[in-house]
């Protein structure tokens, strides 16, 4: 089943045309990778979809949409406590608990900020389970995560697809995304490749502008 079906999306900023005739979809329990260089459109992408900015072209969504941007927006000097994040707009705390759990996360009361990035991205990934968010678009989700905070991002990732969930997701790890994902989308401006993931010097070259080699790659696909 389909959670998200983008057809023909064009957005104009400030006059200038930064996403050119760009479609996708992400089923169930399926991980898309968004890949490009800086300034591709990948951030305006996801904005598009959660309508942040205006578009136009086709957004088809099913479910309810969680959206993760890369600044969590928490000022530092308001004291929020882990509590006050997970169980923000929720009305069963045991679901918001038992992911808090499962996920590693005790200590309601402790201070939010003082949370690694990895443990921050937790809370909040329960919090929006505890409301039945069905598709994730979270952008560069591994910036500052250190390699076990990745590692541990990979088994959230994992269990977010056993769950059914639809997960969109911006990286800047090219070896990474190729490694956890069932799709990638080669995007700058307009889309060069939108499949399986793979390994294809011609497509990155075309994406990138430049040759690309992605490091750690793990991916068997052909």
């Amino acid at each position: 089943m389909e959670l998200l079906k983008v057809e023909g999306l064009y957005v104009e900023l400030g006059g200038r045309l930064v996403l050119e005739n760009v479609s996708l979809t992400v089923k169930r329990g399926q991980i898309v990778s968004v890949l490009g260089p800086n300034g591709a459109g990948k951030t305006t992408l996801l904005k598009a979809i959660v309508g942040l900015v205006p578009y136009r072209g086709r957004v088809i969504l099913k479910g309810k949409l969680a959206y993760l941007p890369q600044e969590k927006n928490f000022n530092p000097y308001i004291p929020f406590t882990v509590g006050d994040v997970a169980y923000l707009g929720v009305r069963d705390r045991e679901v918001v608990d038992s992911f808090l759990s499962r996920f590693g996360i005790g200590g309601k009361g402790q201070r939010f900020r003082d949370l690694s990035g990895g443990q921050k991205q937790k809370v909040l990934i329960a919090r929006f389970l505890g409301i039945g968010a069905d598709l994730f678009l979270l952008d560069e989700p591994l910036t500052g995560l250190d390699t076990v905070a990745q590692r541990e991002f990979e088994s959230l990732l994992k269990e977010l697809k056993g769950m059914g969930k639809g997960v969109l997701m911006v990286s800047h790890d090219i070896g990474h995304a190729l490694s956890v994902s069932d799709a990638v989308l080669c995007l700058n401006r307009t889309v060069f490749y939108h499949g399986k993931p793979k390994y294809d010097p011609v497509i990155f070259s075309r994406t990138y502008g430049i040759e690309v080699v992605p490091l750690g790659h793990r991916h068997n696909a052909p």
